[in-house]
Protein backbone atom coordinates (compact mmCIF):
# COMPACT_ATOMS: atom_id res chain seq x y z
CA UNK A 1 0.00 0.00 0.00
CA UNK A 2 1.21 3.68 -0.56
CA UNK A 3 -0.01 6.89 0.62
CA UNK A 4 0.46 9.59 -1.80
CA UNK A 5 0.13 13.45 -1.95
CA UNK A 6 0.80 15.64 -4.82
CA UNK A 7 1.32 19.56 -4.61
CA UNK A 8 1.46 22.19 -7.44
CA UNK A 9 2.52 25.64 -5.67
CA UNK A 10 3.02 29.11 -7.46
CA UNK A 11 7.24 29.34 -8.10
CA UNK A 12 7.35 32.07 -4.60
CA UNK A 13 9.67 31.87 -1.83
CA UNK A 14 5.79 31.93 0.60
CA UNK A 15 5.62 28.24 -0.98
CA UNK A 16 8.32 26.46 0.73
CA UNK A 17 7.03 26.89 4.58
CA UNK A 18 3.40 25.92 3.86
CA UNK A 19 5.12 22.85 1.96
CA UNK A 20 7.15 22.00 4.21
CA UNK A 21 4.31 21.89 7.12
CA UNK A 22 1.52 20.91 4.77
CA UNK A 23 3.83 17.57 4.78
CA UNK A 24 5.03 17.63 8.20
CA UNK A 25 1.50 17.39 9.23
CA UNK A 26 0.62 14.44 7.68
CA UNK A 27 3.92 12.29 8.14
CA UNK A 28 2.56 13.55 12.19
CA UNK A 29 -0.58 12.41 11.44
CA UNK A 30 0.79 8.77 10.32
CA UNK A 31 3.08 8.49 13.30
CA UNK A 32 6.45 9.29 12.25
CA UNK A 33 8.99 10.56 14.75
CA UNK A 34 10.20 14.27 15.04
CA UNK A 35 13.37 13.82 14.19
CA UNK A 36 12.87 12.25 11.00
CA UNK A 37 10.37 14.50 10.11
CA UNK A 38 12.52 17.18 10.73
CA UNK A 39 14.91 15.77 8.14
CA UNK A 40 12.99 15.72 5.99
CA UNK A 41 11.34 19.27 6.30
CA UNK A 42 14.76 20.67 6.06
CA UNK A 43 15.87 18.61 2.53
CA UNK A 44 11.86 19.47 0.79
CA UNK A 45 13.01 23.36 2.50
CA UNK A 46 16.30 22.90 0.35
CA UNK A 47 14.76 21.24 -2.45
CA UNK A 48 11.90 23.54 -2.76
CA UNK A 49 14.65 26.71 -2.76
CA UNK A 50 16.57 25.02 -5.51
CA UNK A 51 13.52 24.85 -7.86
CA UNK A 52 12.60 28.37 -7.22
CA UNK A 53 16.28 29.91 -7.25
CA UNK A 54 17.22 27.81 -10.14
CA UNK A 55 14.46 26.71 -12.48
CA UNK A 56 13.99 27.45 -15.91
CA UNK A 57 11.11 29.61 -17.21
CA UNK A 58 7.21 28.47 -15.03
CA UNK A 59 5.08 29.46 -13.13
CA UNK A 60 4.92 26.41 -10.80
CA UNK A 61 6.66 23.66 -9.25
CA UNK A 62 5.43 20.26 -8.04
CA UNK A 63 5.98 18.34 -4.86
CA UNK A 64 5.27 14.59 -5.02
CA UNK A 65 5.60 12.83 -1.53
CA UNK A 66 4.57 9.10 -0.88
CA UNK A 67 5.13 6.53 2.12
CA UNK A 68 5.17 2.91 1.28
CA UNK A 69 7.63 0.70 2.49
CA UNK A 70 8.72 2.31 5.17
CA UNK A 71 10.17 4.98 3.16
CA UNK A 72 9.44 8.68 2.49
CA UNK A 73 9.81 9.11 -1.52
CA UNK A 74 9.91 12.57 -2.31
CA UNK A 75 10.10 14.34 -5.78
CA UNK A 76 10.56 18.12 -6.77
CA UNK A 77 9.87 18.40 -9.96
CA UNK A 78 10.31 22.26 -12.14
CA UNK A 79 7.30 21.68 -14.39
CA UNK A 80 8.84 23.88 -16.88
CA UNK A 81 9.34 20.58 -18.30
CA UNK A 82 6.10 19.30 -18.79
CA UNK A 83 5.62 17.55 -22.41
CA UNK A 84 8.87 16.41 -22.79
CA UNK A 85 8.58 12.97 -24.70
CA UNK A 86 11.20 11.11 -22.28
CA UNK A 87 12.72 11.95 -19.28
CA UNK A 88 16.40 11.71 -18.68
CA UNK A 89 17.87 9.05 -16.30
CA UNK A 90 18.41 10.14 -12.79
CA UNK A 91 22.23 10.88 -11.86
CA UNK A 92 23.85 10.69 -8.32
CA UNK A 93 25.16 14.08 -7.95
CA UNK A 94 29.34 14.04 -8.03
CA UNK A 95 31.33 15.06 -5.69
CA UNK A 96 31.92 18.72 -7.03
CA UNK A 97 28.13 18.92 -7.86
CA UNK A 98 27.98 18.51 -3.77
CA UNK A 99 30.77 20.57 -2.82
CA UNK A 100 30.43 23.86 -4.70
CA UNK A 101 29.80 26.52 -3.17
CA UNK A 102 26.31 27.39 -5.02
CA UNK A 103 25.31 23.56 -4.69
CA UNK A 104 24.74 23.52 -0.62
CA UNK A 105 21.59 22.87 -0.61
CA UNK A 106 22.08 19.91 -2.65
CA UNK A 107 25.01 18.70 0.20
CA UNK A 108 22.07 19.09 2.87
CA UNK A 109 19.40 16.97 0.94
CA UNK A 110 22.31 13.99 0.60
CA UNK A 111 23.22 14.14 4.21
CA UNK A 112 19.82 13.98 5.69
CA UNK A 113 18.76 11.37 3.25
CA UNK A 114 18.89 8.11 2.59
CA UNK A 115 19.07 8.35 -1.25
CA UNK A 116 19.31 11.80 -3.89
CA UNK A 117 19.36 11.77 -7.35
CA UNK A 118 18.93 14.48 -10.09
CA UNK A 119 17.23 14.48 -13.27
CA UNK A 120 18.01 17.21 -15.31
CA UNK A 121 17.21 18.75 -18.83
CA UNK A 122 16.08 22.56 -19.45
CA UNK A 123 14.66 21.86 -15.57
CA UNK A 124 15.56 19.84 -12.54
CA UNK A 125 13.92 16.70 -10.64
CA UNK A 126 15.17 16.56 -7.44
CA UNK A 127 14.54 12.70 -5.60
CA UNK A 128 15.23 11.94 -2.06
CA UNK A 129 14.27 9.10 0.18
CA UNK A 130 14.17 8.83 4.14
CA UNK A 131 13.37 5.97 5.86
CA UNK A 132 11.16 6.08 8.42
CA UNK A 133 11.13 5.63 11.86
CA UNK A 134 7.61 4.89 13.84
CA UNK A 135 6.38 6.51 17.42
CA UNK A 136 4.87 3.11 18.91
CA UNK A 137 1.10 2.44 17.88
CA UNK A 138 1.46 4.87 14.62
CA UNK A 139 -1.63 4.88 12.68
CA UNK A 140 0.74 4.23 9.68
CA UNK A 141 1.42 0.54 10.95
CA UNK A 142 -2.21 -0.27 10.50
CA UNK A 143 -2.53 1.35 7.07
CA UNK A 144 0.41 0.45 5.32
CA UNK A 145 0.49 -2.97 6.41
Amino acid sequence: MEIKMSLSLPRDAASVPVTRQVLDCCLQTLGVRPDTRGDIALALSEACANVILHAGPGQEYDVVASARDGRCIIEVVDTADRGLARPPAPRVPDEATLMAESGRGLRIIDAVSDKMSLTSQDGTTVHFEKVLDWEPGALAEKLLA
